[in-house]
């Protein structure tokens, strides 16, 4: 039977290490926050064993990623470019006083309407 879902395990070992590069973390430290040993991420980024599927949704809480960015790879993926955006975005936003997330909600509403009459 040809199954449309397959998983490509040296793809998502690449993607492991990606996303870990791009949230500057050390094995040792994505380990530590997933409860698992820094030799086990290291198998898992070179493919060498296959994460369970708690240990992937673990990596993709920590990352703040969407497990789908492990397992699709498609044109519909997020760049690397994209996910330092997002990470820097809610890094900033958590810093935001009450008052300052209502202005900020102001000015995305303003420019959406702007650029919705070219």
């Amino acid at each position: 039977m040809e199954y449309r879902y397959k998983l490509d395990y040296s793809f998502i070992a690449r993607r492991v290490k990606e996303a870990r590069d791009a949230a500057n973390l050390t094995q040792a430290e994505l380990a530590e926050r997933i409860d698992i040993s820094t030799n086990a991420v290291a198998q898992l980024e070179t493919d060498r064993m296959h994460p369970k599927l708690q240990t992937l949704l673990n990596i993709a809480n920590v990352l703040q990623l969407d497990v789908n960015y492990f397992l699709r790879n498609t044109s519909e993926d997020i760049s690397h470019k994209e996910i330092e955006v997002d990470r820097l975005l809610k890094g900033w936003i958590n810093d935001l006083t009450f008052k300052d997330k209502i202005f900020l909600l102001h000015i995305i509403e303003g420019l959406k309407r702007y650029n919705a009459n070219p």
